[in-house]
């Protein structure tokens, strides 16, 4: 068991794996995701032939009969546990595995269902399948379910915005300064906390920011999001999430002097060949 404050630099980077990438995407708030119910609970026919029947009426308080009542979308609460056994399989896999292997569920629950229709069965058969029925309809509804939560977070996982903002945490995480990439984030206005998380990631790995792009990114993030994020980065300063360089007695002007650098070098923190499928090193979290 770790202290947390020992490794600072993880909670930093984003995960690729399906949980991970769920929270990061979705957002998972007490153990539930929030997702359209349309995904989940898909319109049936009836619904749908009375919103196309409906269209170009008017109903008695002056909206068209099918026009929505409010343009927000209806959403539902998926619980993420490990009541669910296909959830627990699966949270911590890869995002270049998870795809595959919910595939291979589906194919697995395909087969189970074939291999019965495709015979003749007796009755002692037919009522072993009987009693299966409830555990099967549950299986696949989390399948369908998780098969839906997947395209979602694999969709966003394949955008150049995000494969723009891992490659910006490696190049961090290996010692490398981004303060041009830093300002042109704030500047196309990313979310505030990716910024946020970028700049501690920035000033955790390198020892701190140069003074003169410290004062240049706090200003900027300051003016772009609202004055009020002076008082998180005056906060983020006391936790020691963020400095500039110069500050401790790491003041040299390197990577080197960073104290992850040294555990970076002495502990191979950097695994670029560690294989997603098949894990060996908890590096295959964030790809290496």
């Amino acid at each position: 068991v770790l202290d947390r404050k020992v490794d600072m630099v993880t909670p930093m980077m984003t995960p690729l794996t399906y949980e991970g990438l769920i929270d990061e995407v979705l957002g998972i708030d007490c153990g539930f995701v929030r997702v359209d119910a349309a995904l989940i609970e898909p319109p049936d026919e009836d619904d749908k032939k009375e919103g196309i029947s409906g269209m170009g009426g008017s109903s008695s308080d002056g909206r068209k009969d099918g026009a929505p009542a409010s343009d927000k979308k209806k959403t539902v609460a998926l619980p993420l546990n490990d009541l669910d056994p296909l959830y627990a399989e699966v949270r911590n896999q890869h995002v270049e595995v998870f795809g595959t292997f919910l595939q291979g569920q589906a194919k697995a629950l395909k087969q189970s269902h074939s291999e019965f229709t495709d015979r003749n069965k007796d009755l002692t058969e037919i009522h072993q399948f009987v009693k299966q029925i409830p555990v099967f309809t549950r299986n696949l509804r989390s399948l369908t379910n998780h098969i839906h939560i997947a395209e979602l977070v694999n969709g966003a996982a394949e955008e150049s915005e995000f494969r723009q903002r891992w490659q910006i945490e490696r190049s961090m995480a290996e010692g490398e300064a981004c303060y041009d990439a830093l300002e042109d984030l704030i500047a196309a206005g990313e979310r505030p906390l990716r910024v946020l998380r970028l700049l501690c990631l920035q000033s955790l790995a390198g020892g701190g920011i140069k003074s003169t792009r410290y004062d240049a990114l706090r200003r900027d993030v300051v003016q772009t999001f609202g004055y009020e994020y002076a008082l998180v980065l005056t906060d983020l300063e006391r936790a020691g999430l963020l400095r500039r360089r110069g500050d401790t007695l790491f003041s040299m002007d390197a990577s080197a002097s960073s104290p992850f650098a040294v555990l970076r070098r002495n502990l191979d923190l950097i695994r670029p060949e560690v294989d997603a499928s098949d894990p060996d090193d908890a590096a295959y979290v964030s790809s290496g």
